[in-house]
Order: structure tokens, then sequence, then C-alpha cells
């Protein structure tokens, strides 16, 4: 879908055609198996699937995001200042598990059966290092804390995502997150105002025009892929494809606040009922642009199947809640954040916005979920906060997905486990592999043979058992 664009789409067309896109070249597309012909062929079950994806970093309080007030040790005496009454948290109706009530806008989609709500989330032997936690969530093998690759990299290579597309998965952070570090190399927008060459033109259009009489109308080039990626090519196409979305003026309304901008991302959003601190513009933006990188791809497997960003400030050693108030407070503050990320990512993708633009809707075709390196100490620590502990929360939401509270109620939650741990914290009970490879396989159509390539000793330790069916 095109948006005041004034790019020449004929190079476009030849990068596709060629098989040339814009993510680097691995070995899989210089040697094609089976399945990555079949990829490439653009046959690939599930090939209108998308994948969100938002690293909670610092260490999300599991505890009291997914409150378990059906356990007797989430008390006033382990928790003095960070306990949540069930009076002001909401009740998710399985008489144990409440939710924090900063979290209350992903109530509908809760209710409407496409939330998954994941408690004990982790994997054996937690580090407590945010650099090697951080790592071992983003590169799917906690025996290699040291290596320096995505598990979502290698699930892209298995299944050639990339071949053929424009823009096949984009980031939206600071820096390129590890979940996607390989050989294949994939756009990351820090700042999406910002996204485009320095210079002003008159040299901006002579660089974004260097390369287009060069390769109009060029076929059969797939032999020099791997060549033709080091050149301009690859960024040519990508800024073409980004400018042609327009983001700067796609502003999308809430329909139940017709006033409120869905992605409140500068001042021009402000009044805004939420009342969102100007520090929340970064992390809406690089939502916003998320969400249209997935909206703007073509309904098939030439478009952005997988995007991704991140919160940070969830290492909340200090100053967890205000005192006096446990529902106020640093983490209230992030979780409403992303609490409403959620439900606006919901109302644009299935097409319930208040939008000039009439995209479809991909709801059903579309999963999210967080990502955090680990929860929190079951007792708070003397400065009104929490330190570094074991398991954390999941949140898994999408048109497909089987909503529901999970590991968090009386027949999952033994008594004592809160400090089953080392006597301090909340052990998993789930791999955060099995959850990310049941979104893999059963959601993005990820090939079984592949498993072990993703996530290595998956089969040997027995991560299957683990698996929760949520998709």
């Amino acid at each position: 879908m095109q948006h005041k664009s004034t790019c020449s789409c004929s190079r476009r067309h030849f990068l596709r055609g060629s098989g040339l896109t814009l993510a680097g070249f691995g070995a899989a597309s210089l040697f094609p198996t089976p399945l990555i012909q079949s990829a490439m062929a653009g046959n690939l079950e599930n090939a209108n699937k998308r994948m969100l994806f938002f690293f909670l970093r610092g260490g999300n309080d599991g505890i009291n995001t997914l409150i378990p007030h059906g356990d007797p040790d989430y008390n006033t005496t382990n928790r003095p200042n960070l306990y949540i009454p069930n009076t002001s948290s909401i009740d998710l109706g399985n008489s144990f598990a409440h939710l924090h009530p900063a979290m209350a806008d992903v109530m509908p989609m809760f209710d409407d059966g496409e939330l998954a709500i994941l408690h004990r989330v982790g994997y054996p032997n937690t580090s407590r290092s945010h650099f090697d936690g951080q790592r071992i969530w983003e590169n799917g093998d906690p025996t290699q804390p040291q290596m320096f690759e995505g598990w979502l990299a290698r699930y892209i290579a298995e299944n050639a995502l990339a071949s053929g597309a424009p823009i096949p998965v984009i980031t939206s952070q600071v820096t390129p997150p590890l979940i996607l570090r390989g050989n294949e190399k994939f756009v990351n927008i820090a700042n999406p105002d910002q996204f485009d060459y320095l210079d002003d033109d008159p040299n901006r259009s002579k660089y974004a025009n260097a390369w287009r009489s060069v390769f109009t109308d060029l076929v059969g080039l797939e032999q020099y892929r791997p060549v033709l990626s080091q050149t301009g090519v690859k960024l040519v196409d990508t800024l073409d494809e980004y400018r042609s979305w327009d983001q700067e003026n796609w502003r999308p309304m809430d329909p139940d606040n017709p006033t409120d901008e869905l992605f409140p991302v500068d001042d021009q959003a402000i009044p805004h009922s939420k009342g969102f601190a100007a520090e929340s513009y970064a992390f809406f933006r690089s939502l916003k642009i998320c969400a249209l990188s997935l909206l703007e791809s073509d309904g098939s497997s030439n478009g952005t199947r997988i995007a991704g960003s991140q919160l940070g400030g969830f290492d909340l050693h200090d100053n967890q809640v205000q005192n006096g108030n446990p529902t106020g407070g640093r983490h209230a503050e992030l979780l409403s954040w992303l609490a409403y990320g959620m439900r606006s990512l919901r109302i644009v993708l299935s097409g319930a916005a208040i939008d000039t633009r009439t995209y479809p809707n991909i709801w059903a075709d579309t999963i999210m979920t967080t990502l955090s390196e680990f929860g929190r100490t079951s007792i708070q620590n003397g400065s009104l906060g929490s330190d570094h502990a074991a398991s954390t929360v999941v949140f898994v939401g999408g048109g497909g997905v089987n909503g529901g509270v999970y590991n968090c109620d009386a027949g999952t939650w033994p008594a004592g486990i809160m400090f089953g741990d080392s006597g301090r914290y909340l052990p998993e009970r789930t791999d955060y592999r099995a959850v990310m490879w049941e979104i893999l396989r059963d959601h993005m159509g990820a090939s079984p043979a592949g498993l072990e390539s993703i996530f290595p000793g998956y089969t040997a330790g027995g991560l299957g058992a683990q698996e929760l069916g949520i998709v």
C-alpha cells in the first residue's frame, strides 16, 4: 500500500524477481534445501502469519504483574510496600490470579480469549546477570551464555523467511537486538522520524537515485546476491519502501476515545486521556512502526513478517512503587505503557482504528509476545524495590491465541513455590523456549525439522512436555 511515495518501483520489482532481499544472505539461500525452495516459491504454509515481540529489559517483576493472590506467601510480611491488595487488582476469574491494575487496558483482549498470561516462565539455573540473562533469552541456548547469535535469526534462515521481501523483518530500538543476529542482516530503525540519508536535498535525492538506472529491469542475478548485498542496493530499497509508508502522517485514533491517538508519539498527541509522560513517546513510536510495517505487508510471503522492539527500565531495585501506594510508581507506569501499546496494536491490526487508511484486518494472522531476562525476588528489598531473581511473566496475544491464565492457579502453584528456588526465588515451570517454539511452529509455520537448529537441546531437555498449547 503506497502513501505519497515518489520512488521508482522498477528496481524493487527486480529485487523481488531475482530473489535479492534487504536482509543479507546466508548459506541457506545460496544452497537451498527442498524446504527453502518451497519457501522461495511462496508456497510455505502460514505465509501470511506475522509475529511481534517486545523485550522488557531489566527484568520484570512477574509476581506483581500476574499476582498470585491464592498463595498465602504473597503478603505484607514478604512485600510490605509492594503488596497489592486483591481489592486493588484485577480478578482474572480463577480464584487465584489477579492482574496489576495498571494493565487494565489489556482486559478486553483477555476477556475475548485472545491474551494468554503465562507465569513462571524462564529456564533452568537462571543467570542473575542482565547481560547473560538477556543473551540467553535471545540466543535460545542457556548452555551458551556467551553465544551472540539469535534464535529468531536461525528460524528465519531455516525457513527462508527473508526471501523476496522488501523489508521482511524490522525492529525499532536504539540498537539491533541480539535475537536477530546471524548471517543475515535486518533493518533496525533507531528513530523513525530520522531514518533517511543525513544530507538534505539535493544530495539526498542524488543518493536515492544513484542505483536506479543500474538495476532497472535486470533479472536472474540470484548467484550475485552475496555481492550485491554489500552494495548500496539494500539501503536504497529499504529507504524507498520505508518512505512509501509515510509513517509521520499516519496517526490512527482510538475508537473508544476519538480524540486520543493510539500511538502518542509527540506533543501533538496531547491532550491524551492517559496522560502519558513524554518519556513514553519513544516506545509508542517504535510500536507504531512495527504495526505499520505489518499492515503495509502485501498479504503474502513478500512482506514484513516479523517486527520487534523493547521497553527498558524494569530493573527496579528502588522506587518500584510509591511509598504508601503499591499501585503507583515506576513499575505501574511501565506496565501502563505496555498495556496501552498492546491494546493499540490489537485495534489497528484488526482494522478497528479511526483511520483514513483502509488497512485490512490482520489480527487473526498476528501474534505478539513479550520477553524479559528474569523476574524479581519474592521478598522486597529495603529500597521500595526488588532484586534479580528467576522466572517471570510472558504475555502472548493474538487472534489465534488460546487465551487465559497459565501456571498461576491452585493446580499449578504448590505451597511454598514462591521460595522454591534457593529459598528466595520463584522457579520456572515452563521453559521460555517451549513458549517460543509453539509460536514458531504452530503460528509461523516453522518446520519441525529445524527445531534443534533453532533451539539446541530442546528434545534432549524434554521441553516438548512443557508446551502449554497457547496457539
